[in-house]
């Protein structure tokens, strides 16, 4: 008999680690989803708007971001955002798509988001065919001052309308990426509290070359809440900001 009852605590206690360590990977699952739907263009029907600014501070005109479509896998969780682009008076001028991903915390966008989505506007005007190649740019979850973040590369090939050659090449390079601190920003769209990060850019179009700095804010660790281009003599070149959320 009192083997019988042994057996059965025995067993008794197996039964409760194995829940508890259910219980526990479960809870780490449910922890690393969160993580992932924390942004909210991680979640379907999303639409976060930016005005675009020149140094002045005249508005220049408008892109929106819109949340089509979010699939997980066991890869993570992908996001099809399309970003669509407005002149000053609100006139749509240009649309592409581009992927947002996530997986245990790690998010990672396509260099198309952060592209002069205004060149690509004036090089599509004539029918002209883009072929888009690029990086994709990480944002570690939980990033803290003093983290260094990848550097990133896109390159542009604008074709002619029979797709048979190249007419004029684009690439934009984005390095020395770093958190330097945590800041509160206010904008139309309400205030957030950001990390503050730091980079350098390099910039072709054909012959001409143009190097720079720049300064954004994201909030959640991944969210544009403002972003600021300088010349590399330290001038203001313009800034977009969050405007609607």
């Amino acid at each position: 008999m009192d083997y019988i009852i042994r057996q059965k605590m025995k067993i008794k206690k197996r039964i409760q680690s194995i829940i508890v360590f259910g219980l526990l990977f479960l809870s780490g699952s449910i922890c690393t989803a969160q993580d992932c739907n924390a942004a909210p263009f991680m979640n379907e029907g999303t639409i976060l708007t930016y005005t675009d600014y020149n140094k002045k501070g005249k508005k220049k005109g408008s892109t929106k971001h819109e949340t089509i479509n979010v699939s997980s896998t066991n890869n993570g969780i992908s996001a099809q955002i399309k970003a669509t682009l407005f002149d000053e008076r609100g006139k749509e001028t240009f649309n592409t798509n581009y992927r947002a991903h996530c997986k245990d915390g790690l998010f990672s966008l396509d260099m198309l988001r952060f592209f002069d989505m205004g060149k690509l506007s004036e090089q599509s005007k004539n029918n002209l065919n883009l072929k888009i190649d690029g990086d994709v740019l990480e944002f570690p979850y939980s990033m803290k001052p003093g983290d260094i973040l990848n550097d990133g590369t896109i390159t542009v090939k604008v074709n002619n309308e029979e797709d048979t050659f190249t007419l004029v090449t684009l690439t934009f390079d984005v390095f020395n990426r770093k958190i330097i601190g945590e800041e509160s920003i206010t904008t139309p769209a309400g205030t957030f509290n950001c990390q503050k990060v730091t980079f350098d850019f390099a910039s072709k179009f054909g012959i001409l070359n143009i190097k720079g700095s720049g300064v954004e804010w994201y909030y959640k660790n991944v969210v544009v809440v403002r972003s600021e281009s300088y010349t590399k003599k330290g001038k203001l070149i313009g800034y977009h900001e969050l405007t609607d959320l």
